[in-house]
């Protein structure tokens, strides 16, 4: 199992990969600082040597001749654009205008993952806080989740609970991490001051959980601080799951390796190959902002070219559609005129579907139709806005059984306050009403780290929500059942499912766009000029089975209502039995108000 999900990402990667020589040549070292700090260099003193070309024109190129180099790869990525987001320089905007006195503890917290090169410096030289006046200036800043950052995080503390939430460990010592054995070294010490040495952990899960693993405090309506509480956990999602056995982790699909030999330095010229490399792509969920980076990145100050980014973009739409999550689907008639269709829907990853942040979601856009006409639609949304229609508020609780079109199957957190109230404020997120997220295969209640990722709301009562046929837990779907009544058996129906994805949710932004802040303010000049459509996850079509016809109440097909009807109906009701055609109400079950039903049919 460990070697077939490998093999599969890999060759989807490879794929993408060759599709993509196409978009255009990639600009590379174009901007990249190279300004240095006590602890830290910008991510252009690594490329000098970490890119095509120099004494060896051979290094850093794939088997296709392709540019394969770290900086290329990452330079469009989220993690590179950490500090240029805009939305997350509005929300923190937002976070501080709503608790001004605590806008050291903001700041600070929030660039430790943003802006973690000057942050984790300025602790080293013995500040208490780090602020985000002024990043712009800052090369080191605006380098983002840089080279010389996630390679020079140490082991001492991987995996345990005082690594999370950015307490990675970084000393003085300049001793660059990586995966090969025997490095040679002085090319790289003469060049950058810096020596690499092997270490197995730049590899783990455990370095990405240090990030990736964020509690954060939360307040009441004074903004006294009460605790913390987890804001994003898909390295403890992991953990309760069957991928660490399986030897998949998070670098498996977001950093996938080329298995070809490559040279990984363009110094020295004799310098030989390794395998395999891990590609620098860090490829997530988050196509919305890559869309905005790109299209606004000459006034971002982005680093990327638009072949960068539309690379970028690709890859994340490939990941999205082949590795994250599937549908099927089971139609068949629960009546004589109610048609049931069984959505299920599986997550393929080793965190939570959709995972991290609280402004994602995902949903079931499900669709009866004829030759001619629309019959039932449930989860369709507007595309001027991006919205779902017809949710409920203050938020679409989880089904298990849908009957209604203004009922939606969206699988999506929803924290809460210390009051019960449902909140999109960071800071007072104490908890969660609903997180209703598909767990991954194997996570059960008794697992590690249950306590953070706990199942919230209605889907903990759902008899098939990570469960399988036995009941037992760890199955990493669920299945949603659809009831679509009033309907005519003889006629063919055509039924469609999508599962649609968006990394920002208008909800939050709606409790976003409430602050009069510059930086929410920039941020909404950007938003509302890019589309936030769902991306397509998966789509699935099927007809529906022709169904049984019967005269509702005929029970001996005789096609006529009388007395004899009425005896086999109660016969039915007193043996247990299911007869579609005295389900007279279309409710499921046959009992005492279909006889009375029938009965009214007969005598009116």
């Amino acid at each position: 199992m460990k070697y077939l999900k490998v093999q599969i990402c890999n060759t989807l990667w490879q794929f993408a990969i060759v599709t993509l020589m196409v978009t255009g040549p990639f600009l590379v070292g174009q901007g990249l600082p190279t300004e240095t700090s006590v602890l830290f260099a910008g991510s252009g003193v690594c490329a000098s040597c970490h890119e095509p070309g120099g004494p060896n024109p051979g290094a850093l190129l794939g088997p296709d001749g392709e540019d394969v180099s770290p900086t290329t790869q990452w330079r469009s990525t989220m993690m590179a654009n950490a500090a240029r987001d805009p939305l997350w320089r509005a929300k923190v905007s937002a976070e501080i205008s709503g608790f001004p006195a605590l806008q050291q503890i903001i700041e600070d917290k929030c660039t430790t993952c943003h802006t973690p090169m000057p942050r984790t410096e300025a602790h080293y030289l013995g500040n208490e806080y780090y602020s985000i006046d002024g990043i712009e200036e800052d090369p080191l800043a605006m380098d983002g989740v840089s080279c010389t950052l996630c390679h020079q995080i140490m082991a001492d503390n991987m995996g345990l609970d005082e690594s999370f939430s950015g307490h990675y460990q970084i000393n003085e010592d300049h001793i660059i991490y990586g995966p090969y054995t025997n490095p040679v070294a002085n090319p790289m010490i003469n060049q950058s001051g810096y020596t690499p040495v092997y270490s197995e952990h730049i590899e783990s899960s455990e370095l990405c959980a240090t990030c990736h693993t964020l509690f954060t405090p939360y307040v009441d309506s004074s903004g006294t601080i009460l605790g913390e509480a987890p804001e994003q956990t898909p390295y403890l999602e992991w953990l309760n799951s069957s991928f660490p056995a399986d030897g998949v982790g998070c670098q498996t699909c977001h950093m996938p390796y080329l298995f070809d030999p490559i040279v990984i330095s363009n110094r020295p010229n004799s310098l030989g190959s390794r395998t395999p490399y891990a590609q620098h792509y860090f490829v997530g969920g988050n196509i919305f902002m890559l869309k905005l980076l790109k299209q606004f990145g000459g006034e971002l100050g982005v680093t990327a070219s638009e072949a960068n980014f539309d690379s970028t973009i690709a890859l994340t739409y490939r990941l999205l559609q082949n590795e994250t999550a599937e549908i099927t689907l089971d139609p068949s008639w629960y009546s004589s005129q109610t048609l049931q269709v069984g959505v299920r829907v599986q997550n393929n990853t080793g965190h939570k579907f959709p995972t991290a942040y609280p402004s994602r979601r995902a949903w079931i856009k499900l669709m009866v139709t004829t030759d001619t006409d629309t019959v039932f639609t449930s989860g369709d949304w507007d595309p001027q806005t991006g919205q779902i229609n017809g949710l409920d508020t203050p938020y679409e609780p989880h089904h298990n059984i849908i009957d209604s079109p203004d009922q939606v199957q969206i699988y999506q957190p929803i924290p809460q306050n210390v009051y019960g109230d449902p909140t999109f404020t960071l800071l007072m997120i104490s908890g969660y009403a609903k997180d209703n997220r598909i767990p991954p295969i194997g996570f059960t209640t008794d697992g590690p780290h249950y306590d953070s990722t706990a199942v919230a709301g209605n889907a903990l009562s759902d008899p098939d929500f990570n469960r399988d046929e036995s009941g037992a837990e760890g199955s990493g779907s669920d299945i949603i059942t659809y009831r679509i009544g009033s309907l005519d058996p003889l006629q063919q129906y055509y039924i469609t499912a999508e599962l649609l994805y968006q990394s920002v949710s208008p909800e939050y932004l709606a409790d976003l766009e409430q602050y009069d802040t510059p930086e929410v303010n920039a941020f909404f000049g950007y938003y509302n000029q890019v589309t936030n459509a769902p991306v397509v996850i998966d789509e699935t079509s099927s007809l529906a089975p022709m169904g049984d016809v019967c005269l509702p109440g005929d029970l001996n097909d005789d096609n006529l209502l009388d007395v004899l009807d009425i005896v086999l109906l109660v016969n039915c009701i007193l043996e247990g039995e299911s007869c579609s055609c005295g389900d007279l109400n279309e409710d499921g079950v046959n009992d005492v108000l279909d006889v009375v039903g029938l009965v009214g049919l007969i005598i009116g």
